[in-house]
């Protein structure tokens, strides 16, 4: 596997890595306010993404802690650099089972006696 991976794969592996961390990391600074607030800011921000509203993007996520800021850039970063990685082969993945089933002409080998 080493030996077809390039730098680029490498680098994916990595940020995947630390996304999870990042996200798993999230879990214990939840547990300091249970009330849901910072959940609620947060659908708020991607809310004002959705619909492309600039002004209050950066307001809706200022007062949340550090650790999901980086959690939601490393995001961010990840759906940029989708396309140009080999992460682009889940949408291809896809495609495949769907066509699999549609398809009329299936080979089904004969056991030999």
């Amino acid at each position: 596997m080493r030996a077809s991976s390039g730098f680029s794969n490498n680098m994916v592996l990595v940020l995947l890595y630390a996304q999870l961390i990042l996200g798993m990391s999230t879990i214990y600074a939840s547990s300091h306010h249970m009330d849901g607030s910072v959940m609620v800011m947060l659908a708020n921000w991607a809310q004002s993404i959705v619909l492309f509203q600039p002004m209050e993007v950066a307001a809706s996520i200022a007062p949340v802690g550090l650790v999901y800021k980086l959690h939601v850039f490393l995001g961010m970063t990840l759906f940029l650099i989708f396309p140009f990685t080999r992460l682009v082969h889940i949408v291809s993945g896809l495609a495949a089972p769907v066509k699999y089933l549609l398809r009329n002409n299936q080979i089904v080998r004969q056991k030999r006696a």
